[in-house]
């Protein structure tokens, strides 16, 4: 388990906080924190969400979004309430691998973002609760860095999708540092189908010599079986092995990406 250092901002609320990261898999709601009573969890520091028995009470207190409860198929989606119309500064630890002394550093990854009611005339990003129209808040992104002793490096990718910031970061430490966590592993990759911004890593470090046979998206089905891990990017476990092959559907390797 993992502290991650934030200061949360809204209308109501202007506070330091802790957010806890249990590190777990991404369909376990890994992050929480709590404010004001309210607890939130979320599987990505940017999706936070409360639980139906909490809702009403969080509703008083925070900007909740009611989603859900329209007919998919046979079946009614259920509700769900994410936090919106806050700001977060936060920081995340990672591991980084010095090159010259072949020594592991505590880096600080730290990402600003903030979300305001949608400007509709943007593209719309859509939810129904319902059968009404509701919309999800647009956010803007200050801040995605990292920080290694007393060096700063900037993305310049301003976005909460930790696979395009990492990528820039990892080509800006490159080859003094490199990041040493599930991002940066031989094993790991990201879906053919898509992903989330943060924490849908895919760990194959259960099918490795197969995973290493996928040189395109069709081997990728071929090959690969579901007996995955679904893990953050920042994650590191005692099995990692850095990518210095271009092998894998993803074929990234220090900082340059060859994917398929």
């Amino acid at each position: 388990m993992k502290i991650c250092k934030a200061h949360y901002k809204d209308k109501n609320h202007d506070a330091v906080i802790d957010i806890i990261n249990t590190e777990g898999e991404y369909s376990s709601d890994p992050l929480s924190f709590t404010l004001d009573g309210i607890t939130f969890k979320g599987s990505t520091i940017a999706d936070f969400q409360v639980t139906d028995g909490d809702a009403e009470k969080a509703s008083e207190k925070f900007y909740i979004m009611k989603a859900g409860g329209f007919i998919s198929g046979d079946s009614v989606v259920p509700y769900w309430y994410t936090l919106l119309r806050y700001s977060l500064d936060v920081e995340i630890p990672v591991t980084v691998f010095r090159r010259s002394d072949s020594s592991d550093l505590l880096g600080m990854i730290r990402v600003s973002f903030e979300y305001t009611e949608h400007d509709h005339s943007k593209t719309q990003c859509l939810y129904y609760c319902d059968d009404e129209r509701v919309y999800h808040d647009d956010v803007t992104v200050n801040e995605f860095s990292l920080k290694i002793g007393g060096k700063k490096f900037d993305s310049s990718k301003k976005t909460l999708y930790f696979e395009s910031a990492l990528m820039d970061l990892q080509r800006q430490i490159s080859p003094e540092y490199y990041l040493k966590c599930c991002f940066t592993c031989q094993y790991s990759d990201y879906s053919p189908y898509g992903c989330d911004d943060y924490g849908c890593m895919l760990c194959y470090r259960k099918q490795k010599d197969s995973y290493l046979k996928v040189n395109s998206k069709d081997e990728y089905f071929e090959y690969l079986t579901d007996d995955y891990e679904i893990r953050q990017e920042t994650y590191l476990c005692g099995e990692y092995d850095p990518r210095t092959r271009c092998e894998g559907y993803r074929g990234y390797v220090d900082g340059i990406s060859h994917t398929k």
